[in-house]
């Protein structure tokens, strides 16, 4: 008499229900990325240069000395920043078509030109649309290292976007080492945009 090697049926039960139940996670997970993939391809998409829908999502990020207070003017935008008494480099990051009561997190770092990561700020952001162009955007900054903190802004616009900023001192008092350095942005924990910059150590007097 020979010998049956098949599975049990309730061997078989057991995979075809733990196979039913592995199917819904999956693509849930698949949905969920999918929408930071589909953002991501179209900044990719603009920052080739290719023609896309009207109003797609858009990242841009700018460096800058400061900003004016009066007027929110850009001053001293650039790619080179030099060490003085009360110098730094300040980073903008605009957002814009975003979508409305899609969560965003978004991570803003900071690299030396040794390839390590100095600090980072992130933030969760969502936009609520309030009326035809009115949008209500609420940011939560949060601290990886404290997980009680939070500061929370409110911003208003007439459009679906929304500013985040960083702030990198290179005073002479933080005695920066000079080179190239780089300023990222993450969304959603995937690198989006990566803008390099270079540090010029102070004049030194003969």
């Amino acid at each position: 008499m020979g010998l049956w090697s098949g599975s049990s049926p309730c061997r078989q039960g057991k995979f075809l229900k733990t196979r039913f139940l592995i199917l819904p996670v999956f693509c849930c997970l698949l949905l969920m990325s999918g929408c930071s993939s589909d953002e991501m391809k179209q900044v990719r998409a603009t920052q080739r240069g290719e023609l896309l829908p009207d109003d797609p999502f858009s990242v841009e990020a700018t460096l800058c000395r400061k900003v004016s207070r009066k007027s929110g003017r850009r001053i001293g935008v650039g790619h080179e920043f030099k060490v003085g008494k009360k110098s730094s480099v300040r980073a903008l990051v605009d957002f814009a078509n975003v979508q409305a009561g899609r969560p965003y997190t978004v991570h803003l770092a900071w690299i030396r030109p040794d390839g390590r990561e100095m600090f980072r700020k992130f933030a969760e952001v969502r936009q609520i649309r309030m009326a035809e162009d009115e949008y209500r955007t609420v940011i939560n900054w949060l601290k990886a290292e404290d997980l009680h903190y939070m500061k929370a802004d409110t911003l208003l616009s007439g459009a679906p976007e929304f500013l985040l900023e960083s702030r990198f001192n290179i005073s002479e008092k933080k005695a920066r080492e000079p080179g190239l350095y780089h300023f990222r942005v993450y969304l959603d924990r995937g690198l989006l945009l990566e803008e390099p910059f270079t540090v010029i150590g102070p004049e030194v007097e003969s």
